[in-house]
């Protein structure tokens, strides 16, 4: 029986993926997860493991080709494809409901109840004022995205997009979530008893394996869905008017010489989340650190440091401590706007920017970095850092921020305005350290290093004399405790 295989959801901002190399060709054996094609996108290469078993007959992309998110990539010849398909014979019907509704049928209740017709769509587990009125699928999807927002949507990262829902009743080869196909025991009881279907969860784990953390982090997300949605879908109304006078409008002259450079999809994706995050109302503020007894004391330890790790202890470690402890004084700096009202975060998950020189700029997640000392997170920012550099990333390494670290000194620059990235409050950036002669205390002249720490803010959740604040304490443990701070 044949089996279609189709670019899957790689992340929720992620709308088209690259091949970048077929790992099995055409006429060879395919066991069920063996990993058959490396796909590229704007946030991280991936490599897509077989949901079947049976034989790769047919490869509908070449390498090298960007599609759409949905678009058909193979066809298997397989004797259990039924079987396999059968997770995702719910997926067309179920995404003629509003995108972000998607994901709440269960591929259990794909058959139809009693009292339900049998072209309706599929039980979701909700009642049917709900699910609002049956009426057929192609109609459904052009229900406004409103209703979409006022329905408790599931984590976004296994949503499909609205094209899928012009799917017929022939595709019953859609493609099953890869994420339900490999989980422990432990991990599939825990989302029974939580009445979770596992399949609707995106494993971080290798190739696609769901973890226990994946199924609590789905619990949370569920539980707090509501905020989510209008966070994600009121802001960006505000962009409908600039998008009109948008500067890419304007003629752009056409001068001997003239290149034109196609845009990547990472470039893309900068500019979109860049005017997506322009839309909250930005502020900023500078502050200078005295960063001297800190840099000699970091002289001290870095040699027995590099004599451990195998690498050096940078100046960047110190900073993203003091942030964390900042963060720990001024909580409020740590939250999200929504129109429901603020989101302060418990968690407290570090973004660290990296460039990535001409290709642009990435900005991957340090998990929990409150519960690191000095060399964790010295390890982890080396570790995001060379993954980001060697393309290495996951979807799992650049979600969940909550507080953004953007250390431009070695770049030499010594003061910048950042942009807050969308869903957060805040973000730091720590400039270039020089020497310079300032007037002390006693009224003497002395040679320093200086450094100029600069917070971009949402002046919607972080009002001036907050950002103050969190300035004077990030501060305060670099000229003070950071001269002294256990190195493990």
């Amino acid at each position: 029986m044949a089996f279609e295989l189709k670019m899957p959801k790689l992340g929720e901002s992620v709308t088209e993926g690259t091949i970048g190399k077929w790992l099995k060709q055409p006429g060879d054996k395919v066991n069920k997860y063996d990993l058959l094609v490396e796909v590229q996108t704007d946030k991280v290469n991936t490599e897509i493991p077989s949901p079947v078993a049976g034989t790769l007959k047919e490869v509908k992309v070449e390498e090298g080709q960007t599609v759409p998110i949905g678009t058909l990539l193979a066809v298997f010849d397989t004797a259990d494809g039924e079987a396999a398909a059968q997770p995702s014979a719910a997926q067309p019907r179920a995404s003629a409901q509003p995108q972000t509704a998607a994901p709440q049928a269960q591929p259990s209740a794909a058959a139809p109840k009693p009292s339900q017709p049998a072209g309706g769509p599929p039980a979701s587990g909700r009642s049917p004022s709900e699910r609002g009125p049956s009426v057929p699928p192609p109609q459904q999807t052009q229900s406004p995205s409103v209703s979409a927002a006022r329905t408790a949507p599931p984590p976004p990262q296994s949503s499909y997009p609205p094209s899928q829902s012009s799917a017929s009743a022939t595709t019953t080869a859609e493609r099953p979530d890869l994420s339900d196909v490999r989980a422990t025991p432990a991990v599939r009881k825990l989302a029974s008893e939580q009445g979770i279907d596992i399949s609707q969860i995106e494993g971080t784990g290798l190739a696609g394996r769901v973890s226990r953390k994946d199924v609590e982090d789905f619990i949370a997300q569920r539980q707090s869905s509501q905020q989510q949605a209008a966070s994600r879908v009121i802001p960006a109304q505000p962009q409908a008017p600039s998008q009109s006078v948008s500067p890419r409008s304007v003629p752009v002259p056409s001068l001997a010489g003239d290149e034109l450079v196609p845009l990547t999809q990472m470039r893309r994706a900068i500019a979109n989340n860049m005017v997506q995050a322009w839309s909250a109302p930005h502020a900023h503020a500078v502050m200078e650190v005295d960063m001297t007894d800190l840099m000699r004391y970091r002289e001290r330890v870095r040699g027995e440091f590099q004599e451990r790790e195998g690498f050096d202890l940078s100046p960047a470690a110190f900073i993203a401590k003091a942030v964390v402890e900042a963060l720990r004084t001024v909580p409020s700096v740590n939250s999200s706007w929504t129109d429901q009202g603020l989101i302060r975060h418990r968690e407290l998950n570090l973004g660290y920017a990296v460039a990535l020189g001409d290709d642009g700029l990435i900005v991957p997640v340090i998990k929990d970095a409150d519960g690191k000392s000095l060399a964790g997170l010295m390890r982890s920012i080396r570790d995001v850092v060379d993954r980001a550099k060697a393309r290495r990333l996951t979807l799992d390494d650049l979600s969940g921020g909550t507080f953004t670290l953007n250390n431009t000194g070695p770049l030499g620059t010594i003061v910048s305005s950042p942009i807050v990235p969308p869903g957060q409050a805040a973000i730091l950036s720590s400039e270039a350290i020089r020497k310079r002669l300032v007037v002390t205390d006693e009224d003497a002249i002395a040679i320093r290093q200086m450094m100029n720490i600069v917070i971009g803010f949402d002046h919607r959740v972080v009002d001036g004399s907050t950002a103050a604040r969190f300035l004077t304490a990030v501060r305060d443990w670099l000229q003070t405790t950071g001269t002294a701070v256990p190195v493990y």
